[in-house]
């Protein structure tokens, strides 16, 4: 429900705009923020879940979850939405790497892909169908809707939870936890940086002062926090992770899969409404067969990593990614309701045959006690994918709006260049993954 309503409000942003008498560039941050928020939660779930019991971080983020919707559901203006929309975000932080941490320590290593494509069909099916139960309930009856609905769902998952999770505190008796406050501010502040500068390049150009100085102070905190890291025998995560070929890997092929995922989830609504003239429930249902599909073959490409190992699944669905958005490219200009479905459904294909595994995949080639660690190392990447998906691909469109011409050209031009940057990015992901193959092989041999 917390990846949901992530996505939910793209087809409301005009509504919201107006109802509040702010800026759709504004508007924006109801996702942008959230996904940040998420973010920065899911970095400090390493050090959480070896502080508290499971039980306990699940109810506190039940609770806020339902606390930040009833907030949302009554806002009578933008700000007061959007700090429902944060305390959502702190409830999902949390639950989300605390659903594949349960999986990691219930399940059998033998089952683990099973169980994770079903955790993964949930985390990359709600963004895809966000807009599409956004777009109904914002057109049959309002946007509040959007967390009326979920409010009854949440107590009752409140209280199953309470019921079932009893697993203890997972670190060794003895073991000395400390938590690196300086470091969580600093990591912070780099990821802000991020999506700060690619929004200063939707509001004031690429060209603009504005986003190169925000940018060169983005990479410098970057430099400065990767130096601190190495320095700080204190760590929020363990990026020492990354040092490993494989691991590093997939962690980038996570990340382009999440950045396709949730950035075209907000792309396609805006294509359908202005450029194919659907309205919001329309475009919406546009991208459900898509979320639908793939939700339902996400738990079998699991099972497949299960038997076959993770190369065969997650080539699958990495051509699949690549020729999808490769097709959005050509297709741009003869765009239909019926060739955006279609193509849609082979992209989300695509994302059900790799995100779990990629995932999955990375937690084998570390020890069971590191895998809370991966765990929270690919979730906050997913997040992060997700906030600057939406930010970059936005700041295309909105940079046009500095030129002129009509929003139906602004938005044509620069859907087209966002199915550049999407292609580019899928080639690199599928790249990493024979990669990964040939480096396997190689060890193999060696061996």
């Amino acid at each position: 429900m917390g990846i949901l309503v992530e996505t939910s409000l793209n087809v409301t942003m005009n509504t919201l705009s107006n109802q509040f008498g702010v800026s759709v560039g504004t508007v924006q941050w109801i996702t942008t923020a959230y996904l940040l928020l998420v973010t920065i939660m899911m970095a400090a779930m390493a050090f959480i879940m070896r502080r508290f019991k499971f039980r306990s971080i699940f109810i506190f983020s039940a609770a806020a979850f339902i606390v930040g919707s009833i907030v949302c559901a009554i806002a009578d203006s933008f700000w007061i939405l959007l700090i429902g929309r944060m305390i959502q975000a702190i409830a999902t932080g949390l639950a989300t790497p605390l659903m594949f941490q349960i999986i990691n320590v219930k399940i059998p290593r033998q089952h683990v892909g099973t169980y994770n494509g079903v955790a993964s069909m949930l985390t990359s099916l709600s963004p895809a169908l966000g807009p599409t139960y956004g777009g109904i309930l914002n057109t049959l009856m309002n946007w509040r809707w959007i967390f009326w609905v979920v409010l009854p769902l949440s107590v009752i998952v409140l209280i199953m939870g309470m019921i079932n999770i009893d697993i203890p505190v997972q670190h060794k008796r003895g073991e000395k936890l400390s938590f690196d406050s300086i470091g969580m501010v600093w990591l912070s502040l780099v990821l802000i940086g991020f999506v700060w500068t690619f929004n200063e390049a939707g509001l004031a150009g690429w060209t603009s002062a504005a986003f190169w100085i925000s940018l060169v102070i983005s990479i410098l905190l970057l430099l400065s926090y990767a130096w601190y890291n190495s320095k700080s025998s204190k760590e929020v995560l363990d990026f020492s992770l990354l040092k490993k070929k494989s691991v590093f890997l997939h962690l980038i092929n996570y990340f382009v899969l999440a950045f396709v995922n949730i950035g075209i989830s907000w792309l396609l609504p805006m294509v359908a409404e202005v450029n194919l003239h659907q309205t919001s429930m329309v475009a919406g249902l546009l991208v459900l067969p898509g979320a639908l599909i793939g939700a339902i073959i996400s738990p079998s490409t699991g099972a497949i990593m299960d038997k076959k190992g993770a190369f065969l699944p997650l080539m699958i669905g990495n051509i699949c990614l690549l020729a999808s958005v490769v097709l959005f490219f050509f297709l741009n200009d003869v765009m239909t309701s019926m060739i955006l479905l279609i193509l849609f459904v082979i992209l989300r294909v695509g994302v059900a045959f790799s995100f779990g595994n990629v995932m999955g995949a990375a937690s084998q080639q570390v020890v069971p006690e590191k895998r809370g660690d991966i765990n929270s190392l690919f979730n906050m990447m997913q997040q992060y994918a997700g906030a600057m998906g939406t930010v970059i691909l936005a700041s295309v469109i909105s940079s046009l709006e500095l030129h002129g011409g009509s929003t139906f050209s602004q938005v044509r031009q620069g859907s087209k260049i966002d199915y550049v940057i999407l292609s580019v990015l899928a080639l690199v992901a599928l790249i990493t993954v024979i990669i990964n193959k040939s480096t396997r092989n190689h060890m193999t041999k060696n061996n």
